[in-house]
């Protein structure tokens, strides 16, 4: 089976957006659905070097502080981000009405889990939902020291992930606490994304957790797929990598 290599040696700061121009879409306000927009901070010639990286949004039960994501959908698909050298971009993304979370954020085979720590949101139909500007060097250099530190290993199958779950949390700064973003975004999608033309929100971002569960054959922790259905203490086994 192939294994793919991870360099944390190659860890610093400069991410790349060029996800956002990818495709048009419409939004208006008697839309059936939402879009959410986000802005990153650059991250690093790792991310670079590695073909970007993936920040996973995923559907969201508050009530069993679980993620509804699944193979077939429930995610808001941003594509992957910081495969080139180029400064602060926006993101947008279609999403259906509902609560979100970020689930997690993962370069080739290697991810952290902000099971412990995440932040939660709400999509409407019909609005643009600006969730704030995430910055990824914090889970960058978490991932650098794990692989360096021997904490995660440094060679995965290709169909697997390695997760640091428990204690990672995203590096996002929620809209009230930027300057005033609100002129910025909006000249930015009347002169990128003319089709847009539903008013925008700021997102109520809130602190969450969520349970993480196994892969389908009960072995391996995975952050997303089989939960419990009750919010409750994860098992001591499921605290095992």
């Amino acid at each position: 089976m192939r294994h793919g290599t991870m360099l944390a040696a190659t860890m610093a700061t400069a991410l790349a957006g060029g996800a956002a121009h990818a495709g048009q879409p419409k939004l208006d306000p008697a839309s059936d659905y939402g879009l959410v927009a986000l802005e990153i901070e650059p991250g690093g010639p790792m991310a670079a070097a590695n073909g970007g990286y993936q920040l996973n949004i995923a559907r969201f039960s508050p009530q069993e502080h679980a993620s509804l994501a699944n193979p077939l959908g429930g995610w808001v698909n941003l594509g992957r981000v910081g495969g080139k050298n180029q400064p602060r971009a926006y993101y947008l993304a279609k999403a259906k009405p509902g609560s979100y979370v970020l689930l997690s954020m993962s370069v080739m085979n290697w991810g952290v889990c902000y099971n412990a720590d995440s932040r939660t949101f709400d999509v409407k139909a019909g609005e643009v939902t600006f969730i704030g500007r995430y910055d990824p060097a914090s889970s960058l250099m978490e991932l650098s020291q794990a692989v360096g530190s021997g904490a995660l290993p440094s060679y995965a199958r290709s169909t697997d992930i390695n997760y640091l779950f428990d204690s990672s949390r995203p590096g996002l700064t929620a809209p009230e606490q930027l300057e005033p973003w609100r002129p910025g975004l909006e000249a930015w999608l009347k002169a990128e994304r003319p089709g847009v033309t539903a008013p925008v929100v700021a997102a109520q971002v809130t602190p969450t957790h969520f349970n993480t569960g196994r892969d389908a054959f009960g072995l391996q922790r995975i952050c997303g797929g089989y939960y419990a259905k009750k919010d409750k203490a994860p098992a001591a086994d499921d605290k095992a990598p």
